[in-house]
Formats: structure tokens, C-alpha cells, sequence
């Protein structure tokens, strides 16, 4: 994301003026100019950045002049995450900007040297072209199992007419893959209860390579308590057991599946989720997906959905190891997702009522 505010050429000399300084509520101002072209950002501060629910306090990079003004900003997102039911040191990158003026200097590869500092594992994820060969050249690395997947409701031209060849073959090879008949799955506009949902994580956690908590704390922050945006809640339930769920936001003709907690290896659950959300939304016109997971995938696919070549960029830098691999990434993770909420919702979007469906 980026805004060209426009100063005057910035002499040589000047560079070694530049310091870096801790986040003080002072420079907020200073900031949101980098970002006055999401008029929403500052609606979004507070929530975003000074609300953790893991507790954790705002510390982004953040690039000063001789005057105190803000020339250079990399936020963070701190997080809780775990390796393999361990907890692990990670955070995600966010909102990186170098004032016009100040570009070329190499201010921009001075902010993700200090950012290198600040966890073991930095993500980044939804990037642009330009910082992709900026993350590239300091040495992150792109995690290509992220993919895109659709599902295509109408036609209005040949290539769409081809996808949705795609689709219904994909849908009648999915006749012989896994199902599931002993789950309830309700619709709802609130999350489940605190204890279904934590204990859901505490039981499924070790199954994940690499994945950000998704406690309830987690997802109440992120989606129920969103300051502009809307979700639903799709939750599998077995022997009155919440056994999986599904974070949706329609808007428009288009309804994402943004999020998932549950089992890591399930096909015929998550399959179960993913054939509910699409016959309950079919005023939907497209069904939108974005995950890492490759089982995720294929239920997609035996569900009539197809991948387009197109792949969201997520990368990573590991100051430790190169086992920058086995991510479970969906669009939830990306604060795109968050910024594309609020710009929906600001635009006007549906409100998701409660349902209960068996």
C-alpha cells in the first residue's frame, strides 16, 4: 500500500539524520498521513494495532527526521503461533511505507533490518509487486503452497464459461471423494462459546507444521469484535462437540471463506463445512477461497470450486532455519483481508443473520 505524499528533494547530507524510535502515540498522526488514502485507517488503529488479544504492545519500526516527522513506517501485528503444539517466535508484517521523497536511500532495506530483529519468523503476506523483489533481495522466502480457489455462478464470457467446464468436472470427480453425514452444522452470526472454541484449539493444535493461534480470544478480535466488517460462523458440531468451523463475509455478489479451526488432516469435514457454506449462500454469485492447505484444496474442488493460476504472495524471513515451509495460511491471516472488510462494509455490505441448518 503505498501514498506519494510529495516534499522536496532530501540532500545527500540529510541521510545520517534519519533515526529510528520507538512507537510513542505522537507520531499516530504522522503515520496515518502515509496512509490518507485509506480513509478508513484510522477507524482501524486502534483495533488493529492496540488491541492485541495476546497482550503483546505495538512495536513498529518507525523512521524519524531531524524534525521528529515520520518519513518511514513498518507496522507489525505480534502474535501468539505454534510449531507442532509449540509456541514459536513469529510476527506478521504490515503497512510498509517510505515517504516519496525519501525512496532510493535505502531507508526501505533499513526498516526490514530492524523488523529482522523483532521475531525469529517475520511474515508478510498480499504483497505488492515492487515489495516482492524488495522481500526477495533481503533474503525472504515465498511459500508457494498458498493458492486461490472459486467457484463461478454465472457467465459472462467465454473464459468464465470455461471455468465453469472446470468446475462441474471438478464436482463429478468429487462424487467418489470422502463425506460426512454425522455432523450438525449450524450458521451463525456470534461464535461459539469460549470453552468450545479453546478447547477445540488445545485438541488440534499439534497437528499444524506452523499456524497462529486461533483461540477464542483470537477470533473474537479478529472478526467478531472487527470495528466495520461483518462475519459469520459456520460450526461443525459431533456428539455436541464443536468439531470445526468456518469464518465467511459476504459482501456484494461474492461471499469469502476467510478462516478455518479445526482438524489439520480431516477431508471429510472440512469437506462437510465447505458443501454447507456454498448450498447456503447461493444468492452468492462467486465463492472465493485462499489457503495453504492442500486438503483444504482438493474438498474445494470435489465441492465444484477451481484454482486459477494466480497465487496470493506470502513470504517469510527466518533468522534461524530455513524451515520457512508448512504454514496453514488462509485470507484471514492477511491484514488485506481486514483493510478489504472495512472497505466493503464502508461501501455497504450485507448483514449475516443467524441460522441454524442440520
Amino acid at each position: 500500500m503505498n501514498n506519494d505524499r510529495q516534499k522536496p528533494p532530501v540532500p545527500e547530507d540529510s541521510i545520517g539524520s534519519i533515526r529510528s524510535v520507538t512507537w510513542h502515540p505522537r507520531y499516530r498522526e504522522g503515520v496515518l498521513e502515509l496512509f490518507s488514502n485509506v480513509p478508513h485507517k484510522a477507524q482501524l488503529w486502534q483495533w488493529e494495532f492496540e488491541s492485541s488479544p495476546f497482550g503483546k504492545a505495538f512495536d513498529p519500526v518507525l523512521l524519524v527526521d531531524r524534525e521528529d516527522q515520520v518519513v518511514g513506517f513498518n507496522g507489525v501485528m505480534p502474535i501468539e503461533a505454534t510449531a507442532f503444539g509449540e509456541p514459536i517466535d513469529a510476527l506478521w508484517s504490515c503497512d510498509f511505507h517510505v515517504v516519496e521523497s525519501w525512496r532510493g536511500k535505502g531507508l526501505g532495506s533499513r526498516i526490514k533490518s530492524v523488523l529482522h530483529g523483532k521475531a525469529k519468523e517475520v511474515m508478510a503476506f498480499g504483497i505488492s509487486d515492487h515489495a516482492s523483489r524488495v522481500l526477495l533481495h533481503l533474503g525472504w522466502k515465498p511459500d508457494l503452497r498458498v493458492r486461490n480457489y472459486r467457484l463461478l455462478r454465472s457467465s459472462r464470457g467465454i473464459r468464465e464459461w470455461a471455468f465453469r467446464a472446470i468446475q462441474w468436472l471438478n464436482r463429478s470427480l468429487g462424487l467418489l471423494g470422502p463425506r460426512l453425514s454425522n455432523c450438525t452444522i449450524t450458521v451463525r452470526s456470534t461464535l461459539p462459546d469460549q470453552a468450545s472454541i479453546d478447547e477445540l484449539w488445545e485438541r488440534e493444535k499439534s497437528g499444524y507444521s506452523r499456524i497462529v493461534k486461533r483461540s477464542f480470544e483470537y477470533l473474537k478480535w479478529k472478526y467478531q469484535c472487527h470495528p466495520l466488517a461483518r462475519y459469520a460462523f459456520v460450526c461443525a458440531w459431533e456428539h455436541q462437540e464443536l468439531a470445526a468451523l468456518m469464518v465467511v463475509r459476504f459482501h456484494g455478489e461474492t461471499l469469502k471463506i476467510v478462516d478455518y479451526a479445526g482438524p489439520a488432516s480431516n477431508a471429510a469435514l472440512k469437506r462437510a463445512l465447505v458443501r454447507r457454506i456454498r448450498d447456503h449462500w447461493r444468492h452468492a454469485l462467486q465463492l472465493t477461497v485462499v489457503t495453504s492447505d492442500a486438503q483444504l484444496g482438493q474438498c474445494l474442488r470435489n465441492e465444484g470450486f477451481f484454482s486459477p493460476r494466480t497465487r496470493p504472495r506470502f513470504y517469510i524471513h527466518d533468522s534461524e532455519t530455513e524451515l520457512t515451509r508448512g504454514w496453514f495460511i488462509m485470507a484471514g491471516d492477511s491484514d488485506g483481508e481486514l483493510l478489504g472488510a472495512a472497505a466493503d462494509f464502508c461501501k455497504g455490505s450485507t448483514v449475516l443473520n443467524e441460522t441454524e441448518v442440520n
